[in-house]
C-alpha cells in the first residue's frame, strides 16, 4: 500500500535542543556479530537513503560521526525508498549495490525470497532496546533481518473546539457520533475510510480475527483468520454505522480531511501526515490512542521502517554495525528532530520530547500497542479482497458472513497461483 508522509517538522519543533543534549550521547556500535567475522575494515561503506531532504540530512550528519568514530567513510546514496528493491536487483549482481538499505518492512519477505537482504547478528541486549513489535516486524521466517528506525501508526485525531477530550471507549465514541451526525448538512461526529482495511483492522481484530496465524515468530498464509466468527462480528459492527449512516459509503481521504477542515468532523481516525495540513488550516488538533474496542485497546496496523544489510554486501560485520549505530539513542533522536518521524527504541519513547508532546505522545501510544502488517509476500493478496468485502457489506449488497467467506477463498485462490 502506498507509504505516507510522516510528522512535520512543525512537530518535531517544539522539542528544544536542551532535549537532546540532555539524554545524552550513547552509541551500539561496535557489537555486531561476532569478532571471528569481523574481517577486515573497510574504507567505505555504502547507503541507501530515501529521496528526502530531511531523511537524507540526517544521515548524512551520521555518516559523517560513524566516519569520526571507525575511520570508514559512509557514502549516502538518494534512492526512493519503494524503488530501492529493483534497484538493488539490478545493482547487487554487478556489484554497484549498497552495503545498508532502508525500506518499509512488509517489504522484507518479498526482499528475502529475492535473495536481496542477509539476516543479521546482533546482541539480545540491542534487540531489547526497542518496542517488541517493532523488532518483530523485522523478522520473517524467524530470522532478524533488520533492525528498526521508525514507526507509523493510525490515531484518534480531535477538533478540540467540537470534542472537549476523546472518550474512553469506542461504544461511547459511536454515541457520541449518533448525536453529531446530520448527513444532510454534512456535519458528523466521525469519519474513517471505512472501506479501507487499513484502518478497518483494528475492528476486526477486537472480536478475534486475524490475517495470519503467527507461531513461533512465523506466519502461516494457510491458516486465515479474516473469515472466523470474530471477524465476522467485526465487520458486522463496521457494517451497522453505515446502516446507521454514521459514515457514508465511498467515503475516502480527500472528503474527509476536507470536512475536517471546514469544522464539520469532532473526530477522524487517520495518520500523522494528515496534521499539519489541520493545523495550516486553523484547527486546534488533538491526539489520542484509539479508544477501547469490546473492552480491548485496538491494535491498530502499525508499518515500520527497517534497515537491512545487502545481501551483496562484503562488509556483513562492518554494515551491520553501522545498523545499530543508525538505531543508536542519539542517532535516533536526531532524526526525531530532523524528520518528526517517531521511533521504536523504548527509551526515546519515554523521553520527554514524546511523552510530553500530546500529538506525537498519541500516535507514539497508539504505535506502541499496534501489531505489524504482515511482512511476508502472501499478504499483497489480502487486501483488496477485504476492502471489496467491506465494501459489500456497507453498500448492503451482501452480509459480512458471506462477504468474508468470498473474499477468503478469493485469497486462497491467489495465494495458490502466487506459488505456481
Amino acid at each position: 500500500m502506498k507509504w505516507k508522509k510522516w510528522l512535520s517538522l512543525s512537530l518535531a519543533g517544539v522539542v528544544t535542543a536542551g532535549l537532546l543534549a540532555g539524554c545524552g550521547p550513547q552509541r551500539e556500535g561496535g557489537t555486531a556479530g561476532t569478532e571471528a567475522g569481523k574481517g577486515e575494515k573497510p574504507k567505505q561503506l555504502v547507503i541507501w537513503e530515501n529521496k528526502d531532504a530531511n531523511h537524507l540530512k540526517h544521515t548524512r550528519k551520521m555518516a559523517k560521526e560513524y566516519e569520526k568514530k571507525t575511520g570508514i567513510q559512509v557514502k549516502v546514496v538518494d534512492v526512493d525508498i519503494l524503488k530501492q528493491q529493483e534497484k538493488l536487483t539490478l545493482d547487487g549482481p554487478n556489484g554497484k549495490g549498497p552495503d545498508v538499505v532502508t525500506w518499509p518492512h512488509d517489504r522484507i519477505g518479498e526482499a528475502v525470497i529475492k535473495g536481496l537482504i542477509q539476516p543479521i547478528e546482533v546482541e539480545e541486549k540491542v534487540t531489547d532496546q526497542f518496542n517488541e513489535s517493532t523488532i518483530q516486524a523485522m523478522q520473517y521466517d524467524g530470522k532478524l533481518y533488520g533492525l528498526p528506525r521508525n514507526t507509523e501508526s493510525i490515531a484518534l485525531l480531535y477538533n478540540k473546539a467540537l470534542m472537549k477530550e476523546p472518550p474512553d471507549t469506542f461504544e461511547e465514541l459511536i454515541d457520541f457520533a449518533k448525536k453529531n451526525t446530520d448527513p444532510g448538512k454534512k456535519k458528523y461526529g466521525l469519519l474513517f475510510e471505512g472501506e479501507n482495511f487499513y484502518y478497518d483492522y483494528f475492528v476486526l481484530d477486537a472480536f478475534g480475527g486475524y490475517v495470519f496465524r503467527e507461531l513461533d515468530g512465523k506466519l502461516d498464509p494457510a491458516d486465515i483468520g479474516l473469515n472466523n466468527s470474530g471477524a465476522k462480528k467485526g465487520l458486522q459492527r463496521i457494517g451497522s454505522w453505515y446502516q446507521e449512516k454514521l459514515l457514508p459509503p465511498g467515503l475516502k481521504a480527500d472528503t474527509i480531511n476536507g470536512l475536517f477542515k471546514e469544522g464539520k468532523v469532532a473526530a477522524v481516525i487517520n495518520g500523522p501526515w494528515a496534521v499539519k495540513d489541520y493545523r495550516d488550516a486553523g484547527i486546534e488538533v488533538g491526539v489520542a490512542p484509539i479508544p477501547k474496542l469490546n473492552g480491548k485497546d485496538p491494535r491498530t496496523f502499525i508499518g515500520v521502517k527497517g534497515l537491512y544489510v545487502s545481501a551483496y554486501s562484503k562488509n556483513r560485520y562492518w554494515a551491520t554495525d553501522f545498523l545499530q549505530f543508525l538505531t543508536g539513542k542519539e542517532a535516533l533522536q536526531d532524526r526525531f528532530e530532523t524528520t518528526g518521524e517517531i521511533p521504536s527504541r523504548e527509551d526515546l519513547l519515554e523521553a520527554p520530547m514524546v511523552k510530553e508532546d500530546p500529538l506525537v505522545a498519541g500516535f507514539a501510544g497508539q504505535a506502541a500497542q499496534g501489531t505489524p502488517m504482515p511482512n511476508i509476500p502472501e499478504m499483497g493478496q489480502v487486501w483488496d479482497p477485504i476492502a471489496n468485502a467491506i465494501t459489500f457489506v456497507a453498500k448492503g449488497k451482501q452480509n459480512p458472513e458471506q462477504a468474508l467467506d468470498d473474499a477468503v477463498k478469493q485469497i486462497e485462490e491467489q495465494i495458490k497461483t502466487q506459488k505456481q
